[in-house]
């Protein structure tokens, strides 16, 4: 994917970045990209780490942003369970974009099991023409060209169908590495060792081997070549 010089990466929750697109947002950074993920809803307390303090939940996630190499880490903490679309979180997304400019934009996929994801990827795909249009001029910025391509991630909910799979054989151990750093959220389970199992079936299923991350391509401007034939960002 050559001439990736800004991406961006929306998540509904803490983690989410890392479990979907890990891989890809390390091999971004690799090749000299600036990756902003803006994480959308604030922490959901459980009572197996009711004893992390919010400070220290909110270094988990720098640290996590830090393993991967992200450049600016965006937490608008909307509130878990009751998250609702408004005006004002489509703008607060909108300045963002048009901010970053980014060629490249990852969000969740469109059929995704929980609501909060399926909203946000509605919250996304609808800021994103907010950011193309000449309205909206209360976000402060210029209207952004439209991204090279739109990524649709998966979470827990794996995807019946995608159409482009990314390999991470080299990135699997920093993606491993990522998730570590949420110490509360490996309390609830083993989600370090799941993203690793994830990954060698998408490697398995798409290329025979080796690990990958799995993608719907929502939009496509001017493909790479050899982007959708399986070419990659090598």
């Amino acid at each position: 994917m050559t001439g990736i010089t800004d991406v961006l990466v929306v998540a509904p929750h803490p983690d989410d970045d890392v479990i979907g697109c890990g891989g890809s947002i390390a091999k971004h950074v690799r090749d000299g990209a600036r990756v902003t993920v803006v994480i959308v809803i604030g922490r959901e307390r459980s009572a197996l780490d009711d004893a992390v303090s919010d400070a220290e939940f909110a270094a988990e996630t720098e640290n996590a942003a830090k393993a991967l190499g992200v450049h600016r880490c965006v937490r608008f903490e909307e509130p878990s369970r009751d998250f609702v679309l408004s005006r004002r979180v489509h703008l607060d997304l909108v300045r963002v974009m048009r901010e970053v400019r980014p060629q490249v934009v990852y969000l969740p996929h469109d059929n995704d099991d929980d609501v909060e994801h399926r909203l946000v990827h509605q919250l996304t795909t609808e800021a994103l023409w907010m950011a193309q249009s000449e309205f909206f001029q209360e976000t402060g910025g210029r209207a952004m060209p439209a991204p090279r391509l739109v990524l649709g991630y998966e979470v827990w909910a794996p995807m019946a169908r995608f159409q482009y799979a990314e390999d991470i054989d080299g990135q699997i151990e920093t993606k491993v590495e990522a998730m570590r750093a949420y110490v509360s959220q490996l309390r609830h389970a083993a989600w370090d060792e799941g993203i690793r199992g994830l990954a060698r079936y998408r490697g398995a299923v798409s290329a025979g081997s080796g690990h990958a991350e799995v993608f719907q391509v929502l939009s496509l401007g001017a493909p790479p070549a050899g982007l959708l034939a399986g070419g990659g960002h090598d």
